[in-house]
């Protein structure tokens, strides 16, 4: 895979400091790690799965520039939801949403990201579902209202 840090930098709000730099190249080692395992995890060959699908190799360079990014710039800050302080008797409060995977160490990987990747899948049908039997009936109901008291047959 040929992503280098210059890739990921261009779309940064700031140029990176030289700390920063060498803390990315670090980082983006380890989100091509990262993408290299959740291939392998599922039995692809990923070599062969750039050949096969010209889009993946740009798709990689997203994901990369999505997880380094995530951890360069927000850093220790991520997952934090509020902060406050008061500058009289020294006072600092911090809040942490519970919604997100936080990676303290590094890049992590999501469900957004393995999206990206096309290696995405979901626990739920995503097809349009059919008409519904209740337990315990043998036909389907074909009441128009939840609460309808009355019958149509």
């Amino acid at each position: 895979m040929d992503v280098s840090v210059d890739d990921i930098a261009n779309v940064f709000p700031r140029p990176l400091t030289d700390d920063e730099k060498r803390h990315a190249e670090n980082l983006l080692a380890q989100a091509l790690e990262l993408i290299e395992m959740e291939f392998a995890r599922r039995r692809i060959d990923l070599s062969n799965a750039l050949v096969d699908s010209p889009w993946l190799q740009t798709a990689i360079k997203q994901a990369a520039r999505i997880m380094v990014a995530r951890a360069v710039l927000i850093g220790e800050n991520v997952g934090q939801s509020a902060a406050s302080s008061t500058t009289g008797p020294q006072s600092d409060s911090f809040t942490f949403s519970q919604g997100i995977g936080i990676h303290w160490g590094g890049v992590g990987m999501d469900s957004e990201i393995l999206d990206l990747l096309g290696l995405g899948a979901s626990g739920m049908p995503r097809g349009r579902g059919g008409v519904v039997i209740p337990f315990g009936e043998r036909f389907p109901r074909r009441r128009g209202a939840e609460f309808s008291e009355r019958r149509r047959f």
